[in-house]
């Protein structure tokens, strides 16, 4: 990666910050927001969101006000960015997405600092860097992909470009009274000891039917847990895994938190709360490494050098295939075998692992 000269940064007075726009993305750069805090603590920083992401956020300090960035849909909706943005009069925007419609909206509302990966757009984002790329045989038809490496280290590079100081890596998050005391009532309705150690299973059907493992398998580790460590196991969904997660609860017999489908507020208290995750390659699994937690995390068809980083209470459970990572949400080749390999007895000796080290 090649960058310029530090800029001019001592009239920076109000900044910018376009979020990053998956769960998992989102938190991998709040070490990023926490450090652009720090090197301006007098500048007005807002921070653009999308809807659904903003309870993640809760809690936290980094900027001083936060505002929706929904997909333009169109001109209207472009432009309609742009005049909020230029109301806002920034010295700075910092743009953690890669699209050409994120890198747009601060060119157009005339900023005049623009920082961001300047891949396609190096018009648009006068400050960043040209991430290294690579392309493999079977991607020919996808085009280059940039070169992998952990998001957190790949946001702090691009912050590098400002000259400011700091650098670390390990997520943030916070809890506030309010999402506690929610927490605290629903376990309860569920009728759930405020003592009792809890197990989560994020089954993490939505990004493609590639990440699934069997439900059956989850089902058969939550038993164990239960048997044998005496926990209470709860079974995690997004909207689009309903009925997926009621079948594994239903398996297990065990609870499966779908009515109603937890806000990402109410999910980061559940996740600070637990002692365990088993997860795929799923946006909670971060919401895990920001607090500490220990978590099994199955690895299929995405590629681990994206997200290893903060390793040291992960246990990453991947199977070595000539057709993996294809970063595919349907395998092409039709038998999963990334994850129908992963087996219960695996995953069961890794949570007593990271249970029996009590890290």
């Amino acid at each position: 990666m090649h960058s310029a000269p530090a800029p001019d940064l001592q009239h920076v007075r109000a900044i910018f910050v376009r979020a990053p726009n998956w769960v998992g993305d989102l938190v991998m750069a709040t070490a990023a927001f926490a450090r652009l805090r720090a090197a301006f603590p007098a500048a007005r920083i807002t921070a653009g969101v999308r809807p659904g992401l903003r309870g993640l956020l809760a809690g936290s300090s980094w900027f001083d006000a936060i505002v929706d960035s929904r997909k333009a849909a169109g001109l209207p909706g472009l432009w309609r960015q742009v005049r909020e943005l230029r109301q806002r009069r920034c010295d700075l925007a910092v743009v953690f997405p890669n699209s050409i419609e994120t890198g747009l909206v601060p060119f157009l509302a005339r900023v005049p600092l623009r920082l961001g990966y300047r891949q396609g757009r190096p018009g648009l984002m006068n400050l960043g860097l040209k991430a290294k790329m690579r392309r493999r045989w079977f991607e020919r038809r996808l085009g280059p992909r940039r070169w992998p490496s952990p998001m957190p280290q790949y946001y702090r590079q691009l912050l590098d470009c400002l000259g400011i100081p700091g650098g670390a890596v390990h997520p943030q998050l916070a809890v506030t009274a309010d999402e506690r005391q929610w927490l605290d009532a629903h376990l309860q309705q569920l009728g759930i000891a405020a003592s009792a150690r809890l197990a989560l299973f994020v089954v993490g059907a939505n990004f493609g039917g590639s990440k699934l493992w069997p439900p059956e398998r989850f089902a058969a580790v939550a038993r164990h847990l239960h048997e044998q460590r005496g926990m209470t196991s709860l079974v995690v969904v997004g909207p689009a895994e309903l009925e997926l997660g009621k079948r594994i609860g239903e398996l297990a017999g065990v609870p499966a938190l779908t009515d109603p489908v937890l806000s990402l507020q109410h999910l980061k208290a559940l996740v600070a709360r637990c002692a365990l995750m088993v997860t795929g390659d799923t946006g909670p699994r971060h919401m895990a490494v920001a607090f500490d937690k220990p978590i099994v995390c199955l690895m299929g068809p995405t590629d681990p050098n994206y997200t290893d980083y903060c390793m040291e209470r992960t246990a990453l459970i991947r199977k070595d295939l000539d057709c993996s990572p294809c970063q595919r949400k349907v395998c092409p080749l039709g038998h999963h075998r990334c994850m129908q390999d992963i087996t219960v007895t695996e995953v069961i000796a890794a949570a007593e692992r990271l249970l029996g080290l009590g890290v």
